[in-house]
């Protein structure tokens, strides 16, 4: 009778401290803004243009940068991709070749520093060379602040 007592009470605060920590869990994930802060909508790149009142040769050269962007973004994301399959099937042999694991996990930090580059030179040719002052400002405040899982450019 007193294991039976145990053995209950432990299940009760095992349990207890199950849901404790679920609800805990699931408190972190919503996050709430500042006071301060005004929450910001997601504005579409058509509604971010309209804002920033760009003229018709600014638009067709952020069409083009961009254009040139996603091509450059793509080749190199398939690269990375086809990086990460030999990778893998290099790991999924009995004997991996640690020489040859070192060479393409080298050789996706360099496509992941080019796509980064490539993604830093085309921002600040767009803020730099085809908005004015006044719009890239703009461009900043409209902005959402969204991870880094963003890779588009306008």
């Amino acid at each position: 009778m007193k294991n039976q007592t145990t053995i209950l009470a432990f299940l009760f605060a095992a349990n207890m401290m199950v849901f404790g920590t679920a609800s805990a869990v699931t408190s972190m994930d919503s996050v709430k803004p500042n006071p301060t802060e005004t929450p910001s909508a997601h504005l579409t790149r058509r509604e971010v243009v309209e804002k920033l009142q760009l003229t018709d040769v600014q638009k067709k050269q952020i069409r083009d940068t961009r254009a040139a962007y996603r091509t450059s973004v793509t080749k190199m994301e398939n690269q990375i991709k086809l990086k990460k399959v030999e990778l893998e099937n290099e790991l999924d042999k009995p004997e991996p070749d640690a020489a040859q694991i070192d060479l393409l996990t080298q050789q996706l930090g360099v496509l992941y520093g080019q796509r980064l580059n490539v993604k830093v030179k085309a921002s600040i040719e767009l803020e730099k060379k085809i908005l004015t002052p006044q719009q890239s400002d703009l461009l900043k405040t409209l902005q959402v602040k969204e991870s880094s899982a963003s890779d588009e450019i306008l």
